[in-house]
């Protein structure tokens, strides 16, 4: 069955499971095939029924098959349990920070006096402060790919916004490309130590991740390093926050953009240092927790991706990789 933008297999042979055929369709090998075939004489790539019908599977015993998919399955079935408890630590962490500084129910805080100031309520003790004055910040920039010194060899991580756009993950260990220190010297690109705030600020504008090492970004960023009074945990909810406003000060015909300049004018809560300690020591450890899980998906995914085309070619057997999953799961 064709969509607009899909199409839909329906297998009529008996000695092709369907779960293993699914799993083949997701070898490289397979992919390479299909995307050399759909674009073919052609800029766009196109993949119609003409070109489905000519895939070729391997055909080990049905049964052969129905193990090959329940391993590859288990894979993915962890990794899916991994991604919803990472889910409800995100948003448990999202709740407690809603509860403490947007709602004002922190602990102790019947007994602290709410106070209407210029920029809205806020609790005695707490106070709004101009970006500029509350944490520093860095912008980026692009070593010139003209260049290859400063770019063979790279050691650096470099963070475009497509890294975080496609992970969709909170923390960011490693960027897609790397620079070298000498492209690192000789641009506008700025290192920033681990647990810096990274945020796009332009085209996706306000998609957030903390890196996990000293790191750098391209012009698309601005990154914002947590202090004492603002550490990370606290940081990251705050950016969060406030993307609606970073959005609504954005300018630019082509795609939308804040600037630098108009992003440290504007105001963010400062709370009490106490309470933000206090929601570090609740909320960091989750966050932490949601790292883990985010490395046990990649290592699952990566080991996956290995046993894929390795048990479906025969070149390891059944037997090892139920070996293998046993060691993981």
């Amino acid at each position: 069955m064709q969509g607009s933008d899909c199409l839909r297999l329906r297998l009529v042979s008996d000695d092709l499971d369907d779960r293993f055929a699914s799993f083949c369709l997701r070898t490289k090998q397979h992919r390479d095939w299909i995307l050399n075939q759909s674009s073919h004489g052609s800029t766009m790539a196109t993949l119609n029924q003409a070109i489905i019908e000519r895939i070729e599977f391997p055909f080990p015993p049905v049964k052969t098959q129905q193990r090959i998919a329940s391993i590859l399955g288990a894979y993915d079935d962890l990794i899916e349990v991994n991604r919803r408890r990472v889910s409800v630590l995100e948003e448990m962490a999202r709740g407690l920070f809603q509860e403490w500084f947007v709602r004002f129910q922190f602990p102790g805080h019947e007994n602290v006096s709410i106070l209407n100031t210029p920029d809205g309520p806020l609790p005695d003790g707490w106070e709004f402060q101009h970006i500029e004055d509350a944490f520093d910040f860095l912008g980026g920039g692009t070593p010139s790919k003209k260049i290859e010194e400063y770019w063979t060899g790279g050691t650096v991580d470099w963070y475009t916004p497509t890294d975080l756009t496609g992970s969709g993950s909170l923390f960011m260990d490693r960027s897609s490309l790397r620079i070298t220190e000498a492209g690192l010297a000789k641009s506008s690109a700025k290192l920033f130590p681990a647990d810096s705030i990274m945020m796009t600020s332009r085209a996706t504008l306000g998609v957030i991740s903390i890196c996990t090492g000293p790191a750098s970004t391209n012009q698309g960023f601005i990154t914002c390093l947590p202090n004492e009074r603002l550490p990370r945990t606290y940081l990251y909810h705050l950016l969060a926050q406030n993307v609606p406003i970073f959005i609504a000060h954005a300018t630019g015909a082509t795609f939308k953009e804040i600037t630098k300049g108009v992003f440290k004018k504007l105001k963010v809560c400062v709370p009490d240092n106490r309470v933000t300690a206090q929601f570090e020591d609740i909320a960091r450890p989750m966050h932490d927790m949601v790292l883990s899980l985010e490395r046990s998906n990649r290592s699952l995914a990566a080991s996956r991706d290995l046993l894929l085309p390795r048990l479906i070619s025969g070149q390891l057997s059944v037997e090892a990789a139920e070996r293998q999953l046993e060691d993981a799961a």
